[in-house]
Protein backbone atom coordinates (compact mmCIF):
# COMPACT_ATOMS: atom_id res chain seq x y z
CA UNK A 1 0.00 0.00 0.00
CA UNK A 2 1.31 3.45 -0.93
CA UNK A 3 1.61 6.07 1.85
CA UNK A 4 -0.88 8.93 2.10
CA UNK A 5 1.61 11.55 0.91
CA UNK A 6 2.30 9.55 -2.27
CA UNK A 7 -1.40 9.22 -3.01
CA UNK A 8 -1.80 12.98 -2.41
CA UNK A 9 0.97 13.71 -4.91
CA UNK A 10 -0.51 11.29 -7.41
CA UNK A 11 -4.01 12.69 -6.99
CA UNK A 12 -2.81 16.22 -7.80
CA UNK A 13 -0.80 14.99 -10.78
CA UNK A 14 -3.81 13.03 -12.10
CA UNK A 15 -5.99 16.09 -11.60
CA UNK A 16 -3.58 18.25 -13.62
CA UNK A 17 -3.28 15.69 -16.43
CA UNK A 18 -7.06 15.51 -16.88
CA UNK A 19 -7.44 19.29 -16.55
CA UNK A 20 -4.72 19.93 -19.13
CA UNK A 21 -6.15 17.48 -21.66
CA UNK A 22 -9.70 18.85 -21.24
CA UNK A 23 -8.46 22.42 -21.76
CA UNK A 24 -6.60 21.46 -24.92
CA UNK A 25 -9.53 19.49 -26.38
CA UNK A 26 -11.99 22.27 -25.54
CA UNK A 27 -10.27 24.42 -28.18
CA UNK A 28 -11.43 22.11 -30.98
CA UNK A 29 -14.82 21.54 -32.52
CA UNK A 30 -14.04 18.55 -34.68
CA UNK A 31 -16.26 15.47 -34.66
CA UNK A 32 -13.45 13.21 -35.88
CA UNK A 33 -11.42 14.07 -32.78
CA UNK A 34 -14.01 12.61 -30.39
CA UNK A 35 -12.76 9.02 -30.82
CA UNK A 36 -9.18 10.11 -30.19
CA UNK A 37 -10.15 12.00 -27.05
CA UNK A 38 -11.28 8.70 -25.56
CA UNK A 39 -8.06 6.97 -26.60
CA UNK A 40 -5.74 9.65 -25.26
CA UNK A 41 -7.46 9.62 -21.86
CA UNK A 42 -7.19 5.82 -21.90
CA UNK A 43 -3.49 5.96 -22.79
CA UNK A 44 -2.60 8.42 -20.02
CA UNK A 45 -4.59 7.07 -17.06
CA UNK A 46 -3.84 4.71 -14.17
CA UNK A 47 -0.07 5.08 -13.96
CA UNK A 48 1.99 5.00 -10.75
CA UNK A 49 3.20 8.53 -11.65
CA UNK A 50 6.59 7.57 -10.22
CA UNK A 51 8.59 9.99 -12.40
CA UNK A 52 6.40 13.02 -11.77
CA UNK A 53 6.17 12.23 -8.04
CA UNK A 54 9.98 12.22 -8.05
CA UNK A 55 10.06 15.57 -9.89
CA UNK A 56 7.54 17.06 -7.49
CA UNK A 57 9.46 15.92 -4.40
CA UNK A 58 12.79 17.29 -5.68
CA UNK A 59 11.03 20.58 -6.46
CA UNK A 60 9.51 20.61 -2.97
CA UNK A 61 12.87 19.94 -1.29
CA UNK A 62 14.83 22.53 -3.27
CA UNK A 63 12.14 25.24 -3.28
CA UNK A 64 11.35 24.80 0.41
CA UNK A 65 7.63 24.53 -0.38
CA UNK A 66 5.45 21.68 0.78
CA UNK A 67 2.75 20.52 -1.58
CA UNK A 68 0.03 22.70 -0.04
CA UNK A 69 2.16 25.80 -0.72
CA UNK A 70 2.63 25.16 -4.44
CA UNK A 71 0.37 27.40 -6.51
CA UNK A 72 -2.03 25.51 -8.78
CA UNK A 73 -0.68 27.51 -11.75
CA UNK A 74 2.99 26.84 -10.92
CA UNK A 75 5.12 25.62 -13.81
CA UNK A 76 6.08 22.44 -11.93
CA UNK A 77 2.61 21.07 -12.73
CA UNK A 78 3.22 21.57 -16.46
CA UNK A 79 6.50 19.71 -16.08
CA UNK A 80 4.84 16.84 -14.20
CA UNK A 81 2.12 16.55 -16.85
CA UNK A 82 4.66 16.73 -19.70
CA UNK A 83 6.75 13.98 -18.08
CA UNK A 84 3.73 11.70 -17.63
CA UNK A 85 2.42 12.32 -21.14
CA UNK A 86 5.87 11.56 -22.56
CA UNK A 87 6.09 8.40 -20.45
CA UNK A 88 2.68 7.31 -21.80
CA UNK A 89 3.99 8.01 -25.31
CA UNK A 90 6.90 5.63 -24.69
CA UNK A 91 4.58 2.86 -23.46
CA UNK A 92 2.19 3.14 -26.40
CA UNK A 93 5.21 3.14 -28.73
CA UNK A 94 6.98 0.15 -27.15
CA UNK A 95 3.80 -1.96 -26.93
CA UNK A 96 3.21 -1.89 -30.70
CA UNK A 97 3.41 -5.20 -32.61
CA UNK A 98 6.45 -3.95 -34.54
CA UNK A 99 8.26 -3.27 -31.25
CA UNK A 100 7.61 -5.41 -28.14
CA UNK A 101 4.19 -6.70 -29.26
CA UNK A 102 2.64 -6.41 -25.80
CA UNK A 103 -1.11 -6.82 -25.31
CA UNK A 104 -1.41 -5.93 -21.61
CA UNK A 105 -0.33 -2.76 -19.77
CA UNK A 106 -1.34 -1.16 -16.44
CA UNK A 107 -3.79 -4.00 -15.88
CA UNK A 108 -5.71 -3.53 -19.12
CA UNK A 109 -5.32 -4.08 -22.90
CA UNK A 110 -2.63 -1.97 -24.55
CA UNK A 111 -3.76 0.90 -26.76
CA UNK A 112 -3.12 -0.89 -30.05
CA UNK A 113 -4.84 -4.05 -28.78
CA UNK A 114 -7.97 -2.19 -27.65
CA UNK A 115 -8.29 0.43 -30.39
CA UNK A 116 -6.10 -0.66 -33.32
CA UNK A 117 -2.59 -0.07 -34.64
CA UNK A 118 -3.08 3.11 -36.65
CA UNK A 119 -4.91 4.65 -33.71
CA UNK A 120 -2.00 3.77 -31.40
CA UNK A 121 0.55 5.24 -33.82
CA UNK A 122 -1.38 8.50 -34.08
CA UNK A 123 -1.84 8.65 -30.31
CA UNK A 124 1.87 8.29 -29.61
CA UNK A 125 2.56 10.97 -32.24
CA UNK A 126 0.07 13.21 -30.46
CA UNK A 127 1.42 12.51 -26.97
CA UNK A 128 4.98 13.28 -28.07
CA UNK A 129 4.17 16.66 -29.58
CA UNK A 130 1.73 17.54 -26.80
CA UNK A 131 4.51 17.30 -24.19
CA UNK A 132 6.52 19.98 -25.97
CA UNK A 133 3.44 22.13 -26.52
CA UNK A 134 2.92 22.17 -22.76
CA UNK A 135 6.50 23.21 -22.09
CA UNK A 136 6.19 26.03 -24.60
CA UNK A 137 3.40 27.44 -22.40
CA UNK A 138 5.79 28.07 -19.49
CA UNK A 139 5.90 31.85 -19.10
CA UNK A 140 9.57 32.10 -18.16
CA UNK A 141 11.06 31.74 -21.64
CA UNK A 142 14.51 30.81 -20.36
CA UNK A 143 13.11 27.91 -18.35
CA UNK A 144 10.83 26.90 -21.19
CA UNK A 145 13.83 26.58 -23.54
CA UNK A 146 15.83 24.62 -20.97
CA UNK A 147 13.02 22.15 -20.36
CA UNK A 148 12.29 21.68 -24.07
CA UNK A 149 15.98 20.97 -24.66
CA UNK A 150 16.07 18.63 -21.66
CA UNK A 151 13.04 16.62 -22.75
CA UNK A 152 14.07 16.44 -26.41
CA UNK A 153 17.51 15.08 -25.48
CA UNK A 154 15.80 12.61 -23.15
CA UNK A 155 13.64 11.27 -25.97
CA UNK A 156 16.07 11.43 -28.89
CA UNK A 157 19.08 9.53 -30.16
CA UNK A 158 20.93 9.73 -26.84
CA UNK A 159 17.83 8.84 -24.85
CA UNK A 160 14.73 6.69 -25.16
CA UNK A 161 14.67 6.33 -28.95
CA UNK A 162 18.38 5.53 -29.03
CA UNK A 163 17.79 2.93 -26.35
CA UNK A 164 14.94 1.39 -28.35
CA UNK A 165 17.17 1.24 -31.45
CA UNK A 166 19.73 -0.71 -29.41
CA UNK A 167 16.96 -2.88 -27.96
CA UNK A 168 15.71 -3.86 -31.43
CA UNK A 169 19.28 -4.44 -32.67
CA UNK A 170 20.13 -6.85 -29.86
CA UNK A 171 16.86 -8.68 -30.43
CA UNK A 172 18.36 -9.81 -33.73
CA UNK A 173 21.70 -10.75 -32.19
CA UNK A 174 21.27 -11.43 -28.48
CA UNK A 175 24.68 -13.13 -28.22
CA UNK A 176 26.43 -9.78 -28.78
CA UNK A 177 24.77 -8.16 -25.76
CA UNK A 178 27.12 -7.89 -22.79
CA UNK A 179 26.85 -6.24 -19.36
CA UNK A 180 28.12 -2.86 -20.55
CA UNK A 181 25.78 -2.81 -23.54
CA UNK A 182 22.80 -3.79 -21.41
CA UNK A 183 23.50 -1.06 -18.86
CA UNK A 184 23.93 1.55 -21.62
CA UNK A 185 20.68 0.46 -23.27
CA UNK A 186 18.64 0.79 -20.10
CA UNK A 187 20.28 4.04 -19.02
CA UNK A 188 18.82 5.45 -22.23
CA UNK A 189 15.44 3.69 -22.23
CA UNK A 190 14.66 3.97 -18.52
CA UNK A 191 17.24 6.13 -16.76
CA UNK A 192 17.04 9.20 -18.98
CA UNK A 193 13.42 10.03 -18.19
CA UNK A 194 14.09 9.55 -14.48
CA UNK A 195 17.08 11.87 -14.85
CA UNK A 196 14.98 14.45 -16.68
CA UNK A 197 12.31 14.34 -13.97
CA UNK A 198 14.89 15.24 -11.32
CA UNK A 199 16.66 17.88 -13.39
CA UNK A 200 13.40 19.57 -14.40
CA UNK A 201 12.31 19.78 -10.76
CA UNK A 202 15.65 21.36 -9.84
CA UNK A 203 15.49 23.88 -12.71
CA UNK A 204 11.99 25.03 -11.75
CA UNK A 205 13.06 25.36 -8.11
CA UNK A 206 15.85 27.72 -9.30
CA UNK A 207 18.47 25.33 -7.93
CA UNK A 208 20.33 24.13 -11.01
CA UNK A 209 23.56 24.00 -9.02
CA UNK A 210 22.18 20.89 -7.30
CA UNK A 211 21.85 18.94 -10.55
CA UNK A 212 25.42 17.64 -10.44
CA UNK A 213 24.76 16.24 -6.96
CA UNK A 214 21.90 14.16 -8.36
CA UNK A 215 23.83 12.62 -11.24
CA UNK A 216 24.82 9.31 -9.64
CA UNK A 217 21.45 9.02 -7.92
CA UNK A 218 19.42 9.07 -11.13
CA UNK A 219 21.74 6.59 -12.84
CA UNK A 220 21.55 4.10 -9.99
CA UNK A 221 17.81 4.61 -9.44
CA UNK A 222 17.06 4.12 -13.15
CA UNK A 223 19.17 0.98 -13.26
CA UNK A 224 17.52 -0.34 -10.10
CA UNK A 225 14.08 0.31 -11.61
CA UNK A 226 14.95 -1.70 -14.73
CA UNK A 227 16.59 -4.58 -12.87
CA UNK A 228 13.52 -4.87 -10.65
CA UNK A 229 11.33 -4.93 -13.77
CA UNK A 230 13.44 -7.77 -15.17
CA UNK A 231 13.20 -9.70 -11.90
CA UNK A 232 9.43 -9.23 -11.86
CA UNK A 233 9.32 -10.54 -15.42
CA UNK A 234 10.57 -13.83 -13.94
CA UNK A 235 8.98 -13.84 -10.48
CA UNK A 236 5.95 -11.59 -10.88
CA UNK A 237 2.46 -12.31 -12.14
CA UNK A 238 0.27 -10.55 -14.65
CA UNK A 239 -2.11 -9.56 -11.83
CA UNK A 240 0.70 -8.01 -9.74
CA UNK A 241 2.57 -6.20 -12.51
CA UNK A 242 -0.42 -5.16 -14.61
CA UNK A 243 1.36 -6.29 -17.78
CA UNK A 244 2.49 -9.44 -19.56
CA UNK A 245 5.37 -11.30 -17.90
CA UNK A 246 7.87 -13.85 -19.15
CA UNK A 247 9.69 -14.07 -22.45
CA UNK A 248 12.28 -11.34 -21.74
CA UNK A 249 15.59 -12.44 -23.24
CA UNK A 250 17.48 -9.15 -23.13
CA UNK A 251 17.14 -8.31 -19.44
CA UNK A 252 19.55 -8.38 -16.54
CA UNK A 253 18.32 -11.79 -15.46
CA UNK A 254 19.31 -13.14 -18.88
CA UNK A 255 22.88 -11.79 -18.49
CA UNK A 256 23.44 -12.15 -14.74
CA UNK A 257 20.87 -14.79 -13.74
CA UNK A 258 18.33 -14.21 -10.99
CA UNK A 259 20.39 -14.31 -7.77
CA UNK A 260 23.17 -12.11 -9.15
CA UNK A 261 20.56 -9.62 -10.40
CA UNK A 262 19.12 -9.45 -6.88
CA UNK A 263 22.59 -8.81 -5.44
CA UNK A 264 23.18 -5.97 -7.90
CA UNK A 265 19.75 -4.53 -7.05
CA UNK A 266 20.55 -4.55 -3.32
CA UNK A 267 23.85 -2.76 -3.99
CA UNK A 268 22.11 -0.10 -6.07
CA UNK A 269 19.55 0.40 -3.32
CA UNK A 270 22.32 1.03 -0.80
CA UNK A 271 24.06 3.48 -3.15
CA UNK A 272 20.85 5.42 -3.80
CA UNK A 273 20.15 5.79 -0.09
CA UNK A 274 23.70 7.04 0.47
CA UNK A 275 23.49 9.51 -2.43
CA UNK A 276 20.36 11.26 -1.12
CA UNK A 277 21.80 11.99 2.32
CA UNK A 278 22.42 15.55 1.11
CA UNK A 279 18.66 15.85 0.51
CA UNK A 280 17.02 14.96 3.84
CA UNK A 281 13.68 13.52 2.78
CA UNK A 282 11.82 10.48 4.05
CA UNK A 283 9.81 10.65 0.84
CA UNK A 284 12.92 10.17 -1.32
CA UNK A 285 13.95 7.26 0.90
CA UNK A 286 10.52 5.71 0.41
CA UNK A 287 10.81 6.10 -3.37
CA UNK A 288 14.12 4.21 -3.34
CA UNK A 289 12.66 1.39 -1.25
CA UNK A 290 9.53 1.35 -3.40
CA UNK A 291 11.53 0.95 -6.62
CA UNK A 292 13.42 -2.03 -5.18
CA UNK A 293 10.66 -3.74 -3.20
CA UNK A 294 7.55 -3.24 -5.37
CA UNK A 295 5.58 -6.14 -6.76
CA UNK A 296 4.28 -4.33 -9.79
Amino acid sequence: MLPVWYEDYRFLIEKNIKKTLKEIFSQFEWTVLEDFKEIIFYATEWGKRFRSVLALEIYSILSGKNISQIDEKADIWKWCVAIEIMHSFSLVHDDLPAMDNDEYRRGKPTVWKKYGEYQAILIWDLLNTLSFELLSMIENWEYSKKLVKLLSSTIGLYGMIGGQIEDMYFEKDISSLDEQGLESLHNKKTGKLIQASLIGGAILAWKENFIENLQEFWKNLGLAFQIKDDILDVEGTKEETGKSVGGEEKGFVYIYWLEKSKEILATLQKKCLEEIQAFPSEKLEFIVHYVVERRG
